[in-house]
């Protein structure tokens, strides 16, 4: 449920739009619900299949959360896509819980701007989310 006083604070996220892509219904529900206290909509993708299609289809967010192991289509292969293939320049903010060096440097490689690692707190969504949003959230 939004929070009022949270969202009066921040008004430039009233528009703002996370297209958060995760395999796991539980985690979309909690990034959904910690994103919409402070007024920023949530669309939600299973996989990065679905992600892609939600964005040729119109989707326009302002960043990207994504997992990076999903079934049918990963989060590197679905960042693959959008930086190469569909020129996009929405921030993509990669949230694993294990992103080792060689991987990581790929993922820079292809364009990531960002990893969120699991377990993460607010402070640690919030701190990315400012960076690629330029916007000051605090808890």
């Amino acid at each position: 449920m939004p929070d009022t006083h949270l969202q009066e604070e921040y008004p430039e996220l009233q528009n703002k739009v996370v297209l958060n892509v995760d395999d796991n219904e539980m985690n979309q529900l909690v990034i959904t619900k910690i994103l919409e206290r402070v007024g920023l909509v949530t669309v939600n993708a299973k996989n990065g299949a679905e992600a892609l299609q939600k964005l040729s289809e119109g989707l326009k967010p302002d960043a990207i959360l994504m997992d990076l192991e999903m079934p049918v289509m990963n989060g590197m292969q679905a960042a693959e896509i959008l930086k190469k293939e569909m020129d996009s320049q929405i921030p993509i903010i990669i949230n694993s819980g294990n992103v080792e060096a060689g991987k990581r440097w790929r993922l820079r490689k292809l364009g990531i701007h960002d990893f969120l690692e699991k377990p993460y707190t607010l402070k640690d969504i919030f701190s990315k989310l400012n960076k690629h949003l330029g916007v000051q959230i605090t808890f």
